[in-house]
């Protein structure tokens, strides 16, 4: 009898209560996928609970998000049912009226704790913007939601566009906010986050060799009191990451929309991650495919536009070492100024140029910023210090045109050492000219007489024109 009792109270006693979280970061307007994506969410969904987060910078990288500065994306979130979504620094780019209308109209809020306005110290107080939620499931759990912007985000746009601005610390920010949301009743803290790690190939989760444990993804998950949050939902670094830190589950799911991360979290177990999902060979959600329609015909003319240029073979990035396209870009900028030298920013290059007949949207997608040009008047200890701060922090290789690197240092085509007292003239882009990418102590020091900016020539269109006239067996050479 005592035996069957207790069996009937255990039969009777709830489950673990769980909710999954599904994951996106980066998309970068690759809206074609999002209806693939959305297909696979129907599998997550039919689990339980579930939270769908995104970790940013989806609003900046095709011409499908460009012409309607952000609406297109929201639009597609809204139809997949989005919860909420961080701030990444490209999502800034259209700068912060454009980025005000869209938080301000999507159903899902914009969480960006760290994020203050210099003035007042204070989260800027823009419509559907906060810091944390808590999100609530019947007969589930619940789950408080804190966003981050990266503390890099001053960095990685144009400066102007964060003007007024502030990013504070990301780690002190997510303990106070997640003691808060504890304090409230939530029972799991997941945070969103625009700050990202990198890995070697799929380990065990707890199985740390092979990772940069001092990129801002670990650093971060290091940082927390132990069992305060349970997981953080990553971007920026474009990794394909699931790792258990300080018990803390670290999610990141790669970009461009191409795959969904998926975590299981349950009140008093650990964390257990689940595949990831890829968005190819999915079935597309009609809804979400309805709703990003108008966007990809709109755009569709402007991306299959030819530009005139037919490429022999592709010209493809690399951050860690000079490559065809960086090559060509930075002599694009180099002829159109007419300067000694030329240099583009590895993170400027987004995407690779395929061979064949090139279209406006593949361009785009390659270089996807509106920057328009500068001229800088240099010495050769101004050229090492950019070179050194741009190969700091993850930015990449810095792309030059008319150096080249002998021994470690810089030297012109001929291979002859540059003259320290001689005043050079560098072309590049708007971006670094404003102090982008670590560059703003150099270009403080050189001053407002020293810096030469030319918004009437885009980059964009530079490197068309370079890669019209350009003949075959110059067009990536370092020294045309």
């Amino acid at each position: 009898m005592l035996l069957s009792a207790a069996l009937a109270l255990l039969l009777a006693a709830p489950g673990p209560r769980c909710v999954q979280i599904a994951a996106m970061n980066d998309v970068h307007g690759r809206l074609e996928r999002l209806p693939l994506l959305a297909g696979r969410l129907a599998q997550i969904r039919r689990e339980g609970p579930t939270l769908l987060l995104d970790a940013g910078d989806g609003m900046q990288g095709t011409l499908e998000v460009a012409l309607s500065r952000g609406e297109s994306l929201v639009a597609a979130y809204r139809a997949m049912g989005l919860a909420a979504a961080a701030l990444g620094n490209h999502d800034f780019d259209y700068g912060q009226e454009a980025l005000r209308r869209r938080i301000a109209a999507a159903p899902y809020p914009f969480l960006s704790a760290n994020l203050v306005e210099r003035a007042t110290g204070r989260l800027p107080g823009w419509p559907n913007l906060g810091g944390r939620r808590l999100f609530r499931f019947r007969g589930g759990p619940v789950v408080g939601v804190v966003g981050l912007a990266g503390e890099h985000t001053p960095y990685g746009t144009m400066p102007g566009n964060v003007r007024g601005l502030a990013f504070g610390r990301a780690a002190r920010t997510l303990e106070r906010q997640a003691k808060a949301l504890r304090a409230e009743g939530a029972e799991l803290v997941v945070a969103v986050a625009h700050l990202g790690g990198r890995c070697g190939p799929e380990r065990e989760p707890a199985d740390l060799s092979g990772c940069e444990l001092d990129s801002d993804l670990f650093r971060l998950a290091q940082s927390l009191p132990p069992g305060l949050v349970d997981a953080v939902v990553g971007g920026h670094t474009h990794a394909y990451l699931r790792r258990l830190v300080n018990g803390v589950a670290l999610l990141e799911a790669g970009a461009w929309g191409q795959a969904l991360g998926w975590l299981t979290l349950c009140v008093g177990e650990a964390p257990r991650f689940r595949p990831f999902l890829r968005a190819a060979g999915a079935r597309p959600d009609r809804r979400v495919a309805a709703a990003i329609a108008p966007y990809l015909a709109a755009a569709r003319a402007d991306r299959e536009r030819p530009v005139g240029v037919t490429l022999a073979s592709p010209l493809t990035r690399d951050s860690t070492a000079l490559s065809p396209l960086g090559a060509a870009s930075a002599g694009a900028i180099r002829a159109a100024l007419g300067t000694d030298f030329g240099l583009m920013n590895a993170g400027g290059l987004r995407a690779d140029l395929p061979a064949g007949e090139l279209r406006y949207g593949q361009l785009f997608e390659a270089m996807p910023f509106e920057d328009g040009l500068a001229v800088l008047r240099v010495r050769l200890a101004d050229l090492a210090q950019m070179s050194r701060a741009l190969t700091r922090g993850g930015r990449g290789f810095p792309q030059w045109s008319g150096l080249r690197f002998q021994g470690g240092a810089l030297t012109n085509c001929d291979g002859q050492p540059l003259d320290p007292d001689r005043v050079y003239t560098l072309g590049t882009n708007e971006f670094l000219a404003a102090g982008g990418d670590g560059l703003r102590r150099v270009v403080t020091r050189l001053g407002p007489e020293n810096v030469a900016m030319r918004g009437d020539l885009l980059l964009r269109d530079a490197i068309a024109e370079w890669l019209r006239r350009a003949p075959a067996d110059r067009l990536a050479s370092p020294c045309p």
